[in-house]
C-alpha cells in the first residue's frame, strides 16, 4: 500500500527524532560552503566591467553548483542511511560524493540542472542587470520583473524535474550504475507517481516561505526534513514495486 504524504512526513520526523542536531549541523556546513562560494562570486561580479559578468564568472558559477551537488550527495547519503538503516555515525559523510563515482553524480546533477535551471536564465540575466548602487525606492520596480520571470520559469522546471528526482537515491543504492541508467530508472520509477511527488513538494512550500522569512536560517531545519521525507518516499516506492513484482511472479 502506497503511503500518503502525511505518513511519509511522520516517518521522517520519527527518523530525525534525537538526531536533528547532527542533521542541522551538516546542513549548516553545506550552507556555509554555498555562502563562501557566493561571496567569492559576488566579489568577482562587482569587479567586472559592464552590466553582464565575464565568461570566467559563469565557469566559476557552474563549478560551484557541481561541487555543491557533490556535498549535497553526502548529506542525502547520511539521511537516506538514517532512514533505511538507522545508522548515525557515518565517517566522511559530506565527502561521500567525492570518493564514490563523483563523475557519475556530477553527470546526473548536470543533466538535472540543465533541464531545470535553463528556464531561470532570463530571470538570472535580468537580475544581473540591476545596479548594485540602486536606490531603495527604485528596488521594487527592478525586482518585480525578476520575480515574474522566476514564476514563469518555475512551472516547466518543476514538471521537467519530477521524473528524475530519484536518480540520486538509485545511485546511492547502486554506486556503479551509470548516470544514464540512473536517470532512466528514476523516470521508470516515477511513472504514475508524478502527481504524488508534486503534492509532496507543494506540502513543503509553506515551510519554504517560513525559511525565506527567517533569512534562510529556517532551512537548516527544513532541509533535513525535506531530504528525509524524500528518502522515505523512495523507500516506500521501492518496497511497493518489490511487492508488485513478487505478486506478478
Amino acid at each position: 500500500m502506497i503511503s500518503t504524504s502525511k505518513e511519509l512526513k511522520r516517518r521522517a520526523r520519527a527518523t530525525l527524532e534525537g538526531k536533528y542536531f547532527l542533521a542541522t549541523s551538516l546542513a549548516a556546513l553545506l550552507s556555509l560552503f554555498s555562502y563562501l562560494m557566493m561571496y567569492l562570486l559576488s566579489g568577482f561580479l562587482t569587479s567586472s566591467e559592464g552590466t553582464l559578468p565575464q565568461a570566467p564568472f559563469w565557469i566559476l558559477w557552474v563549478i560551484m553548483i557541481l561541487l555543491n551537488s557533490l556535498f549535497e550527495v553526502g548529506f542525502i547519503k547520511f539521511l537516506y542511511t538514517l532512514s533505511s538503516l538507522g545508522a548515525t555515525k557515518i565517517p566522511g559523510t559530506l565527502i561521500y560524493g567525492f570518493k564514490n563515482q563523483p563523475d557519475t553524480f556530477i553527470l546526473t546533477a548536470a543533466f538535472r540542472y540543465l533541464i531545470t535551471l535553463t528556464w531561470f536564465i532570463p530571470a538570472i540575466l535580468r537580475y544581473l542587470q540591476i545596479p548594485y548602487n540602486l536606490e531603495l525606492t527604485a528596488l521594487p520596480g527592478a525586482v518585480f520583473p525578476v520575480l515574474l520571470l522566476l514564476l514563469a520559469g518555475a512551472v516547466p522546471a518543476v514538471f521537467l524535474a519530477l521524473p528524475y528526482c530519484l536518480s540520486t537515491y538509485i545511485l546511492l543504492d547502486e554506486p556503479y550504475c551509470s548516470a544514464r541508467d540512473a536517470l532512466k530508472r528514476s523516470r521508470i520509477l516515477m511513472q504514475g507517481q508524478k502527481k504524488r511527488m508534486f503534492l509532496l513538494w507543494m506540502g513543503f512550500l509553506p515551510l519554504c516561505l517560513v525559511g525565506i522569512g527567517s533569512y534562510g536560517i529556517g532551512f537548516l531545519w527544513i532541509r533535513p526534513y525535506y531530504h528525509t521525507t524524500m528518502s522515505q518516499f523512495y523507500l516506500d516506492l521501492k518496497q511497493n514495486k518489490r511487492k508488485e513484482k513478487d505478486v506478478a511472479e
